[in-house]
């Protein structure tokens, strides 16, 4: 599926807030979107699917030199066309263009598809947050990439 990225906007959130309910067993309410989407330390791309809408979505921060991928999530239809793929490598392209070191994020224990994704692009696991998530409880593992030069060189 050729895929179009482009920055997360207030006139997504009605389509983004439907494919996290239906995506994430404890999803975010609107009101979090809202908030993240006004901090200046948050990145937020959006797929646009064949109808011109929201096929998938990725939230991001940056801290100095590290990035937090935050929520990635792709609607049912649009899944294993490689949309989750194209989030995350324009996700890493705007990570490395500001010099950021290191990606982390968290993934639950059980979600297998998104190990795999994250594993393809070079995430490893580090911990585990024990109890992390909620409805139903379950650990997070905690994955990290370093995507600088230097970083790597370290590694």
């Amino acid at each position: 599926m050729p895929a179009t990225v482009r920055p997360l906007g207030s006139r997504d959130l009605d389509r983004v807030v439907a494919i996290e309910r239906i995506a994430f067993t404890d999803p975010w309410p609107r009101s979090a979107f809202v908030e993240l989407l006004a901090e200046a330390h948050v990145r937020a791309l959006a797929v646009e699917g064949a109808d011109g809408g929201v096929a998938g979505y990725a939230l991001a921060s940056v801290a100095a030199d590290e990035g937090e991928i935050l929520n990635l999530a792709v609607e049912p239809g649009a899944r294993r066309r490689g949309v989750g793929r194209e989030l995350l490598e324009a996700l890493l392209a705007m990570f490395r263009a500001e010099g950021i070191g290191t990606v982390h994020l968290e993934v639950r224990e059980s979600n297998a598809a998104a190990m795999h994704l994250y594993r393809r692009a070079g995430f490893r696991p580090v911990s585990v947050r024990r109890a992390y998530y909620r409805n139903p409880t379950e650990n997070a593992v905690t994955m990290a990439l370093p995507i600088s030069p230097k970083v790597a060189e370290k590694g």
